[in-house]
């Protein structure tokens, strides 16, 4: 039999206290369990601890000389447990999480940048495509949570709005329109555009908004990747229409964002997560962070568009 760093631990509280009453209400145990602990010490030992009488406990010869011993033993103890604990603390963690394409390519680096700063040992796995894919993900649980537009209503994810991404078109400055400073649906419908389609939802959003607003689809080439549409307006071909996120990804002297009006349409972003799953630590961190920047920086790139 030996005794544990808890006897130790109750030894010093009655020396300091000079109370076994006071020692045990101060380690949360009862008297008896704390006389225990003392009457264990003292058997393997073969030496009393403590001198008692009734009104007063104070150290024995052999108590004394075990004090300061017991003190640095405790000590160090602690010192290992908050070792331990930093150690634990500073482990990688890995955050899965998804994010339409829209945020990911624009102010996404940005914000695990910031959030590495705070938690260096934390690591991300990142998957990004289009709206779709991020509630698959989701739903799933391949992912903690993703970034990505509002589920259909029938959609038992949860979804908490951030921001309202405004549909815009980037025009290149060799194109006729380059000089607006707006433009109607009505006159956009006037010229091709390239736009989105595909899997994502972009494309069927902006067809039903204008379908209900009485305004035509503009022409022109539809695409598959975003990449594509980046491509053909930086080298001046077309211009495309995209969400304000990712007009800014190309925005420069030779293409600009310009706001497209009547109707003003968006696309509406947030933190998609799955119904009662909780979330890790690190995640949720992330989430709040997220919460917190992703407005921030959002109206930043909403100030260049015209």
């Amino acid at each position: 039999m030996t005794f544990s760093i808890d006897d130790l631990r109750a030894f010093l509280e009655i020396a300091k206290t000079r109370s076994f009453t006071q020692a045990a209400d101060k380690l949360f145990v009862t008297s008896p369990a704390i006389t225990r602990r003392i009457k264990k010490m003292e058997d393997l030992i073969g030496e009393t601890l403590f001198e008692r009488s009734t009104h007063k406990v104070k150290l024995s010869p052999a108590g004394e000389e075990l004090f300061p011993r017991a003190e640095q033993l405790i000590r160090e103890f602690e010192a290992l447990e908050s070792l331990a604990m930093g150690m634990s603390q500073n482990r990688a963690t890995t955050v899965r999480f998804a994010s339409v394409t829209s945020v990911a390519g624009s102010v996404l680096p940005m914000m695990l940048s910031e959030f590495q700063e705070r938690f260096p040992s934390c690591r991300f796995d990142l998957h990004d495509g289009h709206g779709t894919i991020v509630h698959r993900l989701v739903e799933e649980q391949v992912v903690e949570f993703g970034i990505g537009t509002r589920p259909d209503p029938g959609s038992d994810l949860n979804f908490r709005q951030l921001i309202n991404d405004p549909i815009v078109a980037a025009v290149p400055r060799s194109d006729e329109l380059f000089a607006e400073q707006s433009l109607d649906w009505t006159d956009v419908a006037q010229h091709n555009f390239m736009i989105l389609k595909g899997e994502s939802s972009f494309f069927g959003h902006v067809e039903l908004e204008l379908r209900h607003a009485a305004k035509p689809m503009p022409p022109g080439i539809r695409v598959r990747d975003v990449s594509t549409l980046l491509g053909f307006v930086e080298q001046g071909v077309s211009p495309i229409i995209v969400t304000g996120l990712i007009a800014s990804r190309c925005q420069s002297h030779a293409v600009k964002a310009i706001k497209l009006t009547d109707p003003d349409l968006y696309n509406v972003l947030g933190i998609v997560t799955y119904p009662n799953r909780q979330l890790s630590k690190a995640a949720a961190d992330l989430v709040a962070h997220i919460s917190e920047t992703l407005p921030r920086l959002h109206a930043r790139i909403l100030e260049t568009i015209q």
